[in-house]
């Protein structure tokens, strides 16, 4: 026969979880680029309920990699447009080839992948996504470019640029994660 419970149920956030957001917060315990005495920053990124999920986990679980091997660093940001234009392009053509005839398809394919969508909610387009931002210190290339879903992308982005906005270029930073 199974026990009754005579206590309440646990709360949801475990000691444990307590304990690695309090070494979470103390960058001692990150990796953060050889020595240079320069205090890393630590970059919060947050969930937010209109986010796809899915794409917030990819993308979280990169930068906490990347951040994990001392890899991020304030860097200015030198974009080339041609390269996600072309990135935007090669697979629009890819996608439509394989639909041929049927404009609406092609259309539909054209509209969720242009970048010009308003990107108020998840769902409303895709975007390249630097894999390793170029904020951060990632390269302008098609091969560090994926698909992603544009306001989770924009906003992601736009959590760390704000964080950064003041800190100095080549300061080592690391990435905590709020909310997945």
């Amino acid at each position: 026969m199974a026990r009754v419970r005579t206590r309440a149920a646990r709360k949801s956030v475990s000691k444990g979880a307590k304990i690695i957001a309090g070494i979470i917060d103390n960058p001692r315990f990150f990796r953060a680029g050889k020595g240079r005495g320069v205090k890393p920053k630590v970059v919060t990124i947050k969930f937010d309920s209109k986010m796809s999920k899915k794409d917030f986990r990819t993308k979280a679980d990169s930068l906490l990699r990347l951040s994990r091997e001392g890899k991020l660093r304030k860097t200015p940001v030198k974009r080339d447009p041609q390269i996600t234009r072309d990135y935007r392009g090669a697979t629009i053509r890819r996608l439509a080839g394989r639909h041929r005839g049927d404009r609406a398809e092609q259309r539909r394919i054209a509209q969720k992948f242009s970048g010009r969508t308003s990107a108020n909610r998840a769902g409303d387009g895709l975007d390249p996504d630097h894999v390793h931002e170029l904020q951060l210190g990632g390269r302008d290339h098609a091969d560090n470019l994926r698909w992603m879903d544009a306001y989770t992308n924009r906003t992601i982005g736009s959590q760390i640029a704000g964080q950064l906005r003041g800190v100095p270029d080549g300061t080592p930073v690391i990435i905590r994660v709020l909310g997945y």
